[in-house]
């Protein structure tokens, strides 16, 4: 097995850009991050900024993660002055794109541009870590939709296959052509919603291993319906582990045949793995000493 050194790495990214614009033969695409482009409108910026916090301080789990998430099993060498927006000074355990299950995925659009369908928060959180500077990702293209007629084709294709998610954090409509031009904190809208569903995982509900697509924001756009945010709340540890509290016992307590929102053909409660009751012991740990809020609120 190939061991990931700086100049296979630069070799790959090389190759990566030496087609016009891309060459589709593999299913693993490196590209920089910055090319990348959302199917979504918002990210949580809680959950993102949580992920910064655990992950800047700990080089080794910072690029252990890097290095899973583009497929390279994990991290070989690093160093303190080590960064993700200079490639050569660290290296992965494999080849990029080795386990090719681990890369979050993407499309191809008519426009030749790469579309990211999984792992907004994942890529936001590394670009953070980067201080917004460029550097190569991987993407595994699931889709190769370059031979559609027109860009309105291929949003109307990604709609029916469940592959965008083109609501606002206010539940309106956006248009496919108001999507940001890539993924990130500085490019993206904020839905608190989608951070309290994240840090409510596990307590309120259990991700399904069949879980609907966009399973995340149904259940937060029932939440905005049933328990709106007050983001002043929000604003302190423990006004959110307030909101936290009420929203695990709102969530649990509702019926479960009830639909995310007002559309009858959105999943309900339980098809989006609503708990039959909450974890109190694992609600409770969010706001403890090293816990999920603790280190949102930077209090270690």
């Amino acid at each position: 097995m190939k061991r990931v050194t700086p100049a296979l790495l630069a070799s790959l990214i090389t190759v990566g850009f030496s087609c016009s614009p891309f060459s589709y033969a593999q299913t693993v695409k490196t590209l920089n991050v910055s090319q990348i482009r959302p199917t979504q409108p918002a990210i949580g910026d809680d959950e993102v900024n949580y992920k910064v916090a655990k992950l800047q301080n700990d080089h080794k789990a910072l690029f252990d993660e890097f290095c899973e998430n583009i497929g390279a099993k994990g991290v070989k060498t690093f160093d303190s002055q080590s960064s993700l927006a200079q490639p050569t000074s660290f290296s992965c355990l494999a080849a990029p794109g080795t386990d090719a299950e681990d890369v979050k995925s993407a499309v191809i659009a008519p426009d030749h541009h790469i579309y990211l369908t999984d792992g907004h928060h994942t890529v936001s959180t590394f670009r953070a870590l980067a201080n917004n500077q460029d550097f190569p990702f991987v993407v595994r293209i699931t889709n190769d939709f370059s031979h559609l007629a027109s860009m309105d084709r291929f949003w109307s294709t990604m709609q029916q296959q469940h592959l965008t998610w083109l609501e606002d954090p206010q539940g309106k409509p956006v248009a496919a052509t108001q999507l940001p031009q890539q993924v990130g904190l500085q490019a993206m809208q904020d839905d608190p919603y989608r951070s309290i569903v994240y840090f409510l995982r596990g307590i309120a509900y259990d991700k399904p291993d069949q879980a609907p697509p966009f399973l995340e924001f149904y259940l937060g756009s029932w939440l905005r319906s049933q328990q709106p945010v007050n983001t002043q709340q929000l604003s302190t540890k423990t006004g959110y582990m307030a909101y936290l509290q009420q929203a695990a016992a709102r969530l649990v307590a509702a019926p479960g045949g009830q639909h995310s929102t007002d559309k009858v053909d959105s999943p309900t409660l339980s098809q989006l793995g609503q708990r039959q009751t909450v974890n109190e012991k694992k609600l409770n740990k969010l706001a403890e000493p090293g816990g999920k809020l603790s280190l949102l609120f930077k209090e270690g």
